[in-house]
């Protein structure tokens, strides 16, 4: 880092990516000035994150991103994003502890929340009976998978190139047939079992981050790393089951019911909950659940 300050960079960002929320939360809880960087909004509920231009920053279509003249090639990852805020950004205590049992405990609940069978889009894109599939059709989940599929196929058709356009599309047209098949057939009843199984591993998942919790803060007596991943996705899971308010963890739960009729949010995830809630970092990026 330069004597003048951190290297100046670019963050690409959705309001609609709830991983971008783990770059927000670290610029803040760091302490960095808006002075030091510059915001790029990228649409992402309209599939602009698959744009030939963006898909040059990021080749897997993904936000957030973070470019820099410091860096010899974009950061895609928002763990690897989060190190670099935090190591360019000295001022006060780093989101990563030296204690090296801490550091583990970190990096074990950050890979937890990442895991892919945890994966929020169970609850904003997937269903578990005709139902539940037609309230999500009701929903903007329709509109968002079928402008995905609308901007894949058309980026694809004149990048033929760019390998991330077949394989997204194969991927999104799964969800696209689910989504615009007016008859329900096998395909549909076995989007169903999945999704049914999804609850119960997204359940235990759950249960497994309570017991993992070392109070008050993630990973023990100080804001971390862990922090300010885990904020993002039970966020965005409260805020995709109906939430509204920010310790309103109700919805969620009934949501999970329907699967696992006995769950309930461990104690020290609310505890947890009330204790990051409480932080500047975390007031201003989430005024209202998102």
């Amino acid at each position: 880092m330069s004597d003048t300050g951190p290297p100046r960079f670019t963050l690409y960002t959705s309001d609609a990516s709830q991983w971008a929320y783990v770059p927000h939360l670290t610029i803040d809880e760091k302490g960095y000035k808006p002075s030091q960087y510059d915001i790029k909004q990228v649409g992402l509920v309209n599939g602009e994150n698959f744009s030939p231009e963006y898909v040059q920053i990021n080749p897997n279509g993904t936000i957030p991103s973070l470019t820099s003249a410091s860096l010899p090639e974009p950061l895609i990852e928002s763990a690897d994003i989060l190190k670099y805020l935090d190591f360019n950004h000295p001022k006060g205590p780093s989101l990563f502890p030296v204690d090296p049992e801490q550091r583990l405990k970190v990096e074990e609940l950050i890979a937890h929340v990442h895991q892919t069978k945890l994966s929020t889009n169970l609850i904003l894109l997937q269903a578990r009976d005709a139902q539940e599939l037609s309230a999500k059709k009701a929903s903007f989940s329709k509109d968002f998978v079928n402008s995905r599929q609308e901007k894949l196929i058309r980026y694809g058709t004149t990048n033929p190139q760019i390998p991330l356009y077949t394989s997204r599309t194969r991927e999104n047209g799964k969800l696209y047939h689910i989504y615009n098949s007016s008859a329900i057939g096998p395909d549909h009843e076995q989007f169903f079992a999945d999704s049914r199984k999804g609850y119960k591993d997204f359940a235990a998942g759950l249960n497994e981050l309570n017991s993992m919790l070392v109070l008050p803060y993630a990973a023990g007596d100080k804001v971390t790393a862990a922090d300010m991943h885990i904020v993002p996705w039970l966020a965005h899971a409260l805020w995709g089951a109906g939430g509204k308010a920010i310790d309103e963890f109700h919805p969620l739960e009934e949501l999970i019911k329907k699967s696992v009729p006995d769950f309930k949010f461990g104690e020290k995830t609310k505890s947890w909950w009330r204790n990051i809630s409480a932080t500047d970092s975390f007031h201003k990026n989430y005024p209202t659940l998102h």
